[in-house]
């Protein structure tokens, strides 16, 4: 009875099970690559866990494309995210793994039989030359077992010392990659995703993050967006989260676009799920003017939604990602303090939105109890940031619109770059002179 306790909870549904199968890939053996750069390549790509992660993984499909470009390249996401990537050129074939639905099987179980339908379903008769599992930090979504049960020839990942909770929870998961790559230093994680790229040899210094949307999504938004004032500048509202810690409350959502519709004739549009629709109506009511609510729809309309955007204003999440992607000036609402752990997966150091004009505002410090991190389950530390920071930093980044910004390329994250995103929040009330997130070639 005491066995389970002395085990981290994950174990059985992922440390158990991917062991297992390292073990019995060892047995029985694979198929030898024989692909070089002048032959056609065949990737497995596996990202399983959220939005944002899948939408700072666009980098390396290009990557990818770019140096092999008579490769083909498969990509295995969660359903609800096939369709922001089946106009990515770079990618070549998405899989999704299939739903469980019984509410009464424990969250880990359904995810493990998941992964099994899937792994007999589609990869179990497949020969792949190479297998990419790009997650640094823990992995609780399977994508090593999948790695691990394929047939690929070569397979690549981050080591399990990366973090002390991939140590525990990942125990033995290095045994399953010829190709295990140390932790490196404090970075971005697009830049984390970059260098598995060229580990496989399709070294690239174009950090990008690569979102296609058609023309059909952009006559969707402008659909969406028809009630929307016509002199008004649209300002998104991303008020969702995964969690409740990393909401920003709403009243402080509509007193940000009150002051900020003091000088700027704002039309705000709410982005959100359809879980999130009660709250979306809640923060209608509390703003001056009527908004457009945008909840439940698929995500590259989304992305058009965004893109005819000037300004988003939102939580740490993948709605952030999304909207900096489309080129909208991006305020992101953190919890995680300036002076918490550079390497927690509340960092904006290795989260915040990668792109041209991106803003995050921080915490000086944590409060009692959260000195590495917030570790409360409800908002916190992020009652730390003010209406009035937020509208000051949102004000600059409206006025900044029409000056032309650097590109998007990155080989590296400077240290001044670090600063600039994590220098958002200032004691005393006082408000530093808003710096763009301008990762440099």
């Amino acid at each position: 009875m005491r066995l389970p306790k002395l085990l981290p909870p994950l174990f059985f549904s992922v440390g158990l099970p991917t062991r297992l199968a390292i073990f019995w890939r060892a047995r029985i053996g694979r198929p030898k690559t024989g692909a070089t750069r002048r032959q056609s390549v065949s990737f497995l790509v596996v990202r399983l866990d959220s939005l944002g992660d899948v939408v700072i993984t666009t980098p390396l499909f290009r990557a990818l494309k770019t140096a092999f470009p008579r490769s083909h390249c498969t990509a295995v996401v969660q359903q609800s995210y096939k369709s922001l990537l089946a106009t990515n050129p770079h990618i070549d074939e998405i899989l999704t793994l299939p739903s469980i639905h019984p509410a009464w099987l424990p969250q880990g179980l359904r995810r493990l039989l998941a992964a099994l339908v899937f792994y007999w379903s589609n990869l179990r008769k497949r020969h792949f030359d190479c297998a990419i599992s790009p997650r640094w930090d823990t992995d609780e979504h399977l994508a090593t077992l999948l790695c691990v049960l394929s047939n690929a020839g070569t397979r690549v990942g981050y080591t399990e010392q990366a973090t002390a909770a991939k140590q525990n929870i990942n125990r033995g998961f290095d045994g399953a990659f010829d190709r295990c790559l140390q932790p490196g230093p404090v970075q971005h994680e697009v830049l984390r995703t970059l260098a598995v790229a060229a580990v496989v040899g399709a070294p690239s210094c174009d950090g990008r993050l690569d979102i296609h949307i058609t023309a059909h999504d952009r006559r969707r938004a402008s659909r969406l967006l028809e009630k929307a004032p016509a002199s008004a500048r649209l300002v998104a509202l991303g008020i969702g989260a995964q969690s409740p810690g990393r909401r920003w409350p709403l009243k402080r959502y509509a007193e940000t676009i009150a002051k900020l519709n003091r000088l700027h004739p704002v039309c705000p549009v709410i982005v959100c799920s359809e879980s999130e629709f009660g709250d979306a109506l809640k923060l209608a009511q509390l703003l001056p003017h009527r908004p457009v609510i945008v909840s439940g729809e698929q995500l590259r309309r989304v992305c058009a939604v965004l893109e005819r955007c000037e300004l988003f204003i939102g939580n740490d999440s993948g709605c952030a990602h999304l909207a900096a992607a489309m080129g909208c000036n991006t305020l992101v609402i953190s919890r995680h303090a300036r002076n918490g752990d550079r390497n927690h997966y509340n960092s904006p150091v290795r989260f915040a939105p990668y792109a041209r004009r991106v803003r995050v505002l921080q915490p000086t410090s944590g409060l009692e109890g959260c000195r590495q991190a917030c570790v409360f389950p409800r908002p916190h530390c992020i009652l730390q940031i003010s209406a009035d920071e937020a509208f000051a930093a949102a004000h600059q980044l409206m006025v900044r619109r029409s000056e032309p910004a650097a590109p998007r390329v990155a080989a590296q994250f400077p240290e001044s770059i670090l600063q600039a995103i994590t220098q958002g929040h200032t004691t005393g009330g006082e408000w530093a002179e808003p710096l763009e997130v301008r990762p440099d070639a």
